[in-house]
């Protein structure tokens, strides 16, 4: 049953200022973050706890969203990024006003289904269209933004690469955050020979090879 929910004031903040710390939420990488914690988190009441990690959430539905659109060949992305964000939002909390048990990977898939242009900058002010591979490579090895910025860029491409291969395979498959440590492997890699190639270029070559078979070996 519908329950009546809290105005959404927080919708309007940008995610520009979030850290690396939140980054590594494994709840959310696993897509085991439940709907329930996600409206708790963008409601005007929401404690800081569940408010940072519902700014996570939402930095992974744009990514998963990127690579599920890109596998579909309906990627565009919006001129208003800000606007573009808050009604992909709005959506998702619709779904989960209605399916609180839900995981939030649901909550993407469900609002996949009705492709509209994303947010260019999905947060940290990390944007895959223009972040090369060099960019990655070299921030991982300082401090301070450079590596914050190649921390984002890594969880955006696992993220990324969820999206896809749901996309291309099947709607439930999740891609358990056991995996991302090859993903990571591969972008390092790829980047190392691509220097110049973009996030978003790199990423999508990437997660066109990765196969459920290629994910289950350990």
């Amino acid at each position: 049953m519908r329950r009546p929910f809290a105005a959404l004031g927080f919708l309007a903040i940008a995610l520009t200022g979030m850290d690396a710390g939140a980054v590594s939420d494994r709840p959310i990488e696993d897509a085991r973050y439940a709907c329930d914690s996600f409206l708790k988190g963008v409601s005007e009441d929401g404690r800081r706890r569940d408010t940072r990690r519902a700014e996570v959430a939402r930095f992974w539905l744009i990514s998963f969203l990127t690579g599920a659109y890109e596998a579909d060949e309906v990627l565009e992305f919006a001129d208003d990024g800000a606007t573009a964000e808050q009604q992909l939002v709005e959506k998702v909390v619709d779904y989960c006003v209605e399916h609180e048990d839900y995981s939030i990977h649901a909550a993407a898939v469900r609002t996949g289904t009705f492709p509209k242009p994303l947010p260019p900058v999905p947060g940290m002010g990390f944007d895959p269209r223009s972040y090369s591979c060099a960019a990655y490579m070299d921030g991982r090895d300082q401090r301070g933004d450079a590596r914050d910025q190649s921390e984002a860029a890594e969880f955006w491409a696992f993220a990324f690469v969820q999206g896809n291969v749901s996309a291309r395979y099947h709607p439930r498959l999740v891609i358990s955050v056991s995996d991302k440590r090859k993903i990571v492997r591969a972008l390092e890699k790829s980047c190392a020979r691509n220097p110049s190639r973009t996030m978003l270029d790199q990423t999508a070559e990437i997660a066109s090879r990765v196969r459920p078979e290629y994910l289950n070996r350990r």
